[in-house]
This record gives structure tokens, C-alpha cells and sequence, in this order.
């Protein structure tokens, strides 16, 4: 009997913390992962601390207003991986962004590519590959 009690408990341990963790990666919630959406526009704030990378920039559409876009990264030791440090944007730089809407319209999304004023360009891909 006890076996089984601590089978359950196991069991029960390893069902929990992996759905807490599938739970905090939102990408596939949140955002529209078969659609893709560039803007390009001017660095407001910059924010390099966990759980993720996250920027707003400033973009006019098409009838010329002024549109706060946000755009959500990886946490901060996988964006160093791609190159990407604390100091990598700052308010007024002009980048170009593609990234995965969100799901309710809203002028933010989860980042695939950005070009940096510099021409440079990270690619990050697709969240779920």
C-alpha cells in the first residue's frame, strides 16, 4: 500500500509542476502563431529582466496616428544567445519588427525578426519549433 501512495504521489508531483510550467509559456495562447505582422517603428522602452525580453515602440499606421506596439521576447539568457544584450535598444531607435499577433487584436505580439537601425537582423523563428 505504500508503494502504491507513493507511486500516487509521484505522479501527482510530476502532473502538477508540468502543467505550472506549460501554463507560463503562453506563446501559443496569447498569440497567432500561423500569422505574422510588420510594423516598424521608434523604441519607447526597453525592458531586459525575466521572465521575458519586452519592448514598446511607436508605429503610425496607415491613417498617420501614432500606435504603442508591443513586442514580447524569450527570456533574457536566450535572447544573449542570439546576440542581444540589456543595452541592445534604446528609446528612439528605428527597428523594423515582425511578430506574431495577438490572438484579441491587440497591437502587440510575440517576436519572430527585428531589424536593428544598424541593418542587423535576428531571427528568432517560430515559438513552437
Amino acid at each position: 500500500m505504500k508503494n502504491v501512495l507513493r507511486l500516487f504521489l509521484l505522479f501527482a508531483l510530476v502532473f502538477v509542476t508540468t502543467r505550472a510550467l506549460s501554463a507560463h509559456h503562453g506563446s501559443r495562447i496569447s498569440y497567432d502563431l500561423s500569422r505574422k505582422v510588420t510594423v516598424t517603428g521608434d523604441i519607447t522602452k526597453y525592458v531586459w529582466a525575466n521572465p521575458h525580453v519586452y519592448f514598446l515602440l511607436d508605429v503610425k499606421d496607415d491613417s498617420g496616428n501614432v500606435v504603442s506596439w508591443g513586442a514580447e521576447t524569450y527570456a533574457p539568457v536566450i535572447m544573449a544567445r542570439s546576440g542581444w544584450t540589456a543595452t541592445s535598444l534604446k528609446a528612439g531607435d528605428k527597428v523594423t519588427i515582425t511578430v506574431f499577433p495577438s490572438k484579441v487584436n491587440a497591437p502587440r505580439g510575440f517576436l519572430e525578426k527585428m531589424v536593428f537601425p544598424d541593418g542587423k537582423v535576428t531571427d528568432l523563428g517560430n515559438p513552437t519549433e
